[in-house]
């Protein structure tokens, strides 16, 4: 056991018993104590602010393990794990879902994950990550982001080959006893490492205050930075609260999910890291260097003009064309001299010049390349000084000394690369003319990251150029400042994106014309907010999830795209999603349209009417205030052409690209739809098979109660539920994705993989370049399983009006659906045949309330013709009463609600029936459509009221 002060520790190690303690190095792992000490030892081991590690051989829920972190927790520590990531690595059908939104490749495999062949030795590892890190190459940046995902002191991560790429299939917790000597000298290592984080944020280990990109091009020798180095910054990011993520060169398309980007590949007006920079400007986020840092460094002659006018100190220095000649320059400059190319870089077109041979050998085809160059005054020096600054401040500063042998920090021999040696000065005590120079020259750039190179001469230092883009190597420019300089980066952008988060401009189709809203009052939490905890936590029906779809229209109705901007004022920074409490709002496929959900169910609908509701006027207040728009209700917009559709970019790019590609997705069946989604717990095994039935048998029935699209191309059509008769064939290239739309008969969850998931995908994976969207989110049938979450999801309500009537369709659907399923464990239903149910689906589609449809299982009183069908209105009355059974007693006002649509008709019926006297007349026909959907859009979803009688 540890003998230190128990006041003075920054971090205790906890273990099991006395033998895991006695197993590692005192002297790397600090004070190192058991769980009975920890959790009985009162004010001793209580420091707040401590970093507490657990590495209990028990993890589990109530035990010790789980103890130690709950307590530490409660004291105010850092705990690694912290309570909520035990409980994360407790649902394992999350796992790949994680990783897939990290950006990890994991395995899915046949049948989503299940093995359908033994796996040969060589193409399954398994490695310990420790704290992140791992001694294995090839795994470092998947265990790195693991880690950020589920910060957990040691896990062991398994890989599987596939397609030629290392996925991960399955991550453990690894206890202490279990490790390898050679693991445990990687732990103590890493735990003396973790010492000298200092003081620590009360913030969340999983909350995050910017998530940076880091473009990254690694098979480039000449890359500013090695991995080695990124993946120190990504793990003091992660310490800080800060996600940071490499991308490739050809990962633009997901540069929108981050809030700014680190430029650490090649920069240059022709080069793939000045359209990323460009890109990133776009999107209105922070990167470092930006478009102007690159422009102003790239060209010699331009940094000449710029030190010369601002009076910066610089060797002497002219610009050379065709037509100056070799002796004009001998006589300013004398002999030898430098030339350059105004674009060139890494010394490679920089020549000294001793003589006219020289100079028509090495300036003549310089000048063939570029009308001008910069031709220097030779300074020689023993090594250049090197002062990084960041945002106008020096960063580090090193001594950068000539190649052996050579005039230059870079020795380009045929025959090797050589570098002088690097030798970094601590900034306390580096010159400070030199220091001061360097941050001058710097601030003539601008705010960015720059590389200042100065020769420190008798005549007082001289500038020699302004690089953007500097190299920042670990093990070399930190060897004296220490991880302060990568902490400082980390701070420098945090504040960058901070200072992004503020009101956006308006939009320019929409003019701000009134008083912009106090966004910081738009931004407080809605309720209380909601623990993200898996449905699969929940016994069947106990909670509901809500998610509802709005299209972004302006003051004449037209759909406009103003979600991006929308998001970022709710979340005060541009993001995807934005989550406000208990109620999240984010994007869909394409940009004009907004989702508003709960992010976890909830017990009482009548209170995620509330919420949703409060979600909505937000959102409606925003729009009013900063963009003169709206949002619009219903299931389509009733006169938006697809064509001029938009996809969304900002994240899930690739997904999204994926669809329009492989689909048609400028149509009303993908482009112009928006549903109400109910998302229910599945509970046990048992009850799972017969939810998922159970919804066969009544969602062929929903049309008839939920349809609310009457009209799309501004003209009455024949369906009264258009958006679902549009939904019935969008994917048919893969008709193994939506089936029949009601969903199949299955025996168990098993089975369902079996049947309908692993033909899906394998379908899938036949078309080209199918992959981003090979999971189970491709089905697209009325009712789905989403494993990742353990819920039982159903799709095909239409928007209604407003929250209220949502609400109203979600509680008919959660209790009538209990019903069905209590009957069908009970034995007491009896299954129809599945083509019967199809045929109703159709009809109800098509005539809505007027329909007549088999359903044998439904309303037994009810009168039939000799088809065997019955009305629509019937089979609907039963479902009513089967959901009054089992309803909570604060659900119960909203079923005469639906007891009302079973009289009046679907809103798309009523809405069809105020526009019918308009027929002959377009004019009239079209004042009529506006009047109705101003309505809607104003008074019904603003005031959350029902609407037409």
């Amino acid at each position: 056991m540890s003998d230190r002060d128990p006041s003075a520790l920054q971090q205790i190690v906890v273990v099991t018993n006395k033998a895991d303690a006695d197993a590692l190095s005192p002297g790397a792992a600090g004070a190192v104590v058991t769980a009975n000490e920890f959790l009985t030892g009162g004010a001793r081991w209580a420091r707040p602010r401590a970093t507490v590690v657990n590495l209990c051989r028990s993890l589990r829920y109530l035990s010790k393990g789980y103890y130690v972190s709950l307590l530490a927790s409660a004291r105010e520590q850092r705990v690694l794990p912290g309570v909520e990531t035990l409980r994360q690595l407790a649902e394992r059908h999350t796992l790949v879902r994680q990783l897939d939104e990290a950006d990890v490749p994991s395995w899915k495999g046949p049948a989503e994950g299940e093995r359908a062949r033994r796996v040969a030795p060589d193409e399954q590892v398994k490695v310990l990550a420790c704290f992140g890190t791992v001694t294995d190459a090839r795994f470092r940046r998947a265990c790195a982001a693991i880690y950020r995902l589920f910060p957990v002191p040691l896990l062991r991560v398994t890989l599987r080959l596939q397609e030629k790429e290392w996925r991960v299939f399955d991550v453990d917790v690894t206890p202490l006893h279990q490790l390898t000597p050679a693991e445990r000298q990687h732990l103590a290592q890493e735990l003396s490492d973790l010492r000298g984080v200092g003081p620590l944020s009360r913030r969340k280990a999983q909350d995050k205050r910017a998530s940076i990109a880091i473009l990254y091009d690694e098979p480039d020798v000449f890359g500013p930075s090695t991995t080695e180095t990124l993946e120190k910054l990504e793990h003091i990011a992660a310490k800080k609260g800060v996600h940071m993520h490499r991308l490739g060169l050809g990962d633009i398309s997901r540069l929108g999910d981050y809030d700014a980007l680190f430029l650490r590949a090649l920069t240059g007006l022709n080069l793939p890291a000045f359209r990323w920079a460009s890109r990133a400007e776009a999107l209105d986020m922070p990167v470092i260097d930006d478009t102007q840092s690159i422009i102003r460094c790239s060209n010699k002659v331009f940094l000449h003009e710029l030190l010369e006018r601002k009076g910066v100190p610089t060797p002497k220095t002219l610009v050379a064309s065709g037509q100056t000649s070799f002796e004009s320059l001998v006589k300013a400059l004398g002999l030898p001299f430098i030339v350059k190319l105004p674009d060139g870089s890494f010394s490679t077109a920089v020549h000294k010049v001793a003589s006219k041979a020289d100079w028509a050998a090495k300036a003549k085809p310089m000048l063939e390349k570029s009308p001008l160059i910069v031709a220097q005054a030779w300074t020689p020096t023993e090594f250049d000084w090197r002062v990084t600054t960041l945002g106008g401040k020096p960063l580090f500063i090193a001594k950068y000394h000539m190649a052996p042998g050579h005039w230059q920090v870079r020795n380009s021999d045929p025959r090797a690369v050589r570098y002088g040696k690097v030798e970094a000065v601590a900034r306390a005590y580096a010159p400070r003319d030199v220091v001061r120079l360097g941050c001058q020259a710097a601030r003539l750039i601008g705010n960015g990251l720059y590389g200042v190179d100065i020769k420190d001469t008798a005549q007082g230092p001289l500038v020699i150029e302004v690089n953007d883009n500097p190299n920042i190597d670990t093990g070399y420019d930190d060897a004296a400042d220490g991880n302060v300089i990568f902490e400082d980066l980390v701070d420098h952008f945090v504040e960058l994106v901070e200072r992004k988060r503020k009101p956006p401009e308006a939009a320019p189709h929409a003019p701000r014309t009134k008083k912009e809203p106090i966004l910081d009052a738009l931004r407080r939490p809605i309720g209380r907010a909601a623990k993200h905890a898996s449905t699969g936590m929940y016994r069947a029906f106990d909670v509901c999830g809500l998610e509802l779809e709005y299209v972004t229209v302006d003051r004449d109705l037209n759909a406009v795209s103003v979600v991006e901007p929308v998001l970022a004022a709710l979340a005060g920074r541009p993001v995807s999603d934005a989550t406000l409490g208990a109620v999240e709002f984010s994007n869909e496929i394409v940009d004009h349209v907004l989702e508003i959900k709960t992010p976890a169910p909830t017990k009482s609908l009548a209170q995620s009417e509330v919420w949703l509701a409060e979600g909505v006027r937000r959102v409606s207040a925003l729009l009013s205030d900063h963009f003169t728009a709206r949002l619009l209700p219903t299931g389509m917009h009733p006169w938006f052409n697809p064509k001029k559709a938009r996809l969304w970019t900002r994240s899930s790019a690739s997904i999204y690209a994926t669809y329009a590609r492989l689909f048609d997705v400028k149509t009303h069946g993908w482009a112009n739809l928006q549903a109400c989604h109910v998302n229910l717990p599945l509970g046990r095994p048992e009850e799972s098979a017969a939810m998922l039935n159970a919804s066969a048998l009544l969602v062929p029935y929903l049309p008839a109660l939920a349809a609310s699209s009457p009209m799309h191309d501004g003209e009455l059509q024949p369906a009264v539920c258009n958006r679902m008769q549009h939904v019935l064939h969008h994917q048919d290239r893969l008709p193994e994705s939506i089936g029949t739309m009601v969903p199949e008969y299955v025996g168990s969850l098993t089975d369902y993989r079996k049947t309908i998931l692993k033909p899906m995908l394998a379908a899938a994976r036949k078309l080209p370049g199918s992959g981003p969207i090979c999971g189970e989110f491709l089905n697209a049938r009325a009712v789905v399983v989403k494993f990742w979450r353990s819920s039982l999801e159903v799709r095909c309500l239409d928007m209604q009006e407003c929250v209220k009537m949502d609400v109203a369709l979600a509680v008919l659907v959660r209790w009538a659906l209990k019903d069905l399923t209590e009957q069908i464990l009970k034995g007491r239903l009896v299954l129809p045949p599945h083509p019967l149910l199809v045929e109703d689906f159709h009809a109800t589609i098509a005539q809505g309330t007027h329909a007549r449809v088999h359903a044998p299982h439904l309303a037994p009183k009810a009168k039939r013709d000799t088809q065997g069908r019955c009305d629509v209105r019937e089979v609907l009355s039963d479902l009513l009463a089967r959901a009054r059974r089992y309803v909570r007693s604060d659900e119960a006002a909203y079923l005469p609600l639906v007891e009302g649509i079973i009289e009046r008709g679907s809103l798309s019926e009523r809405i069809a029936a105020a526009l019918e006297p308009f027929l002959e007349d377009d004019e009239a026909f079209t004042d009529a459509a506006r009047r109705i959907y101003v309505e809607l859009s104003d008074a019904c979803l603003a005031e959350c009221r029902a609407s037409l009688p």
